[in-house]
């Protein structure tokens, strides 16, 4: 039989509670299975503020949520301790979060997404789709949807 343990795993995070449990789910499975983990974080795109501030305005706008991201980042090693025992490599994309996380998929590179639940279902999910369906309904590779345990919401 093949070796079925993982090579490469994809875990996309918002840097909500929830998609954090996800990070931890997907270190712990490539800790395991001794492969790599990438993490993605997709942030909107902010070329339309330019519209409304200018240029400066905008590059302004960019480097502030950059200098946010990178910090949610660092810090991911002090609340996940297990990234500290794997290679990790970090990716930042601009746009629609299902959008750029399918178009990061389809490098063909990995062979398993892990994604965090937020649990509740609005209306507007309801109608639209979050995040999570639409990626697992189009991904090419697994999806595997964690879900934090009933104790740990707040």
């Amino acid at each position: 039989m093949e070796n079925t343990f993982y090579k490469h795993i994809l875990v996309m995070t918002d840097f909500s509670e929830d998609s954090l449990y996800a990070v931890n789910i997907a270190g712990s499975l490539a800790k395991m299975s001794g492969c790599k983990l990438t993490i993605l974080h997709v942030a909107h795109d902010e070329s339309q503020l330019s519209l409304y501030g200018g240029q400066d305005y905008l590059k302004r706008v960019i480097e502030q949520i950059d200098n946010e991201i990178n910090e949610q980042f660092e810090g991911l090693k002090e609340r996940i301790p297990v990234l500290k025992e794997i290679e990790v490599r970090k990716v930042i994309r601009r746009g629609i979060p299902y959008v750029e996380g399918l178009l990061e998929i389809e490098k063909g590179i990995y062979d398993l997404v892990v994604m965090g639940s937020h649990g509740r279902t609005s209306i507007k999910k309801f109608f639209y789709g979050s995040t999570v369906e639409k990626v697992a309904r189009r991904s090419p590779v697994s999806v595997l949807i964690t879900r934090r345990p009933k104790n740990t919401h707040k």
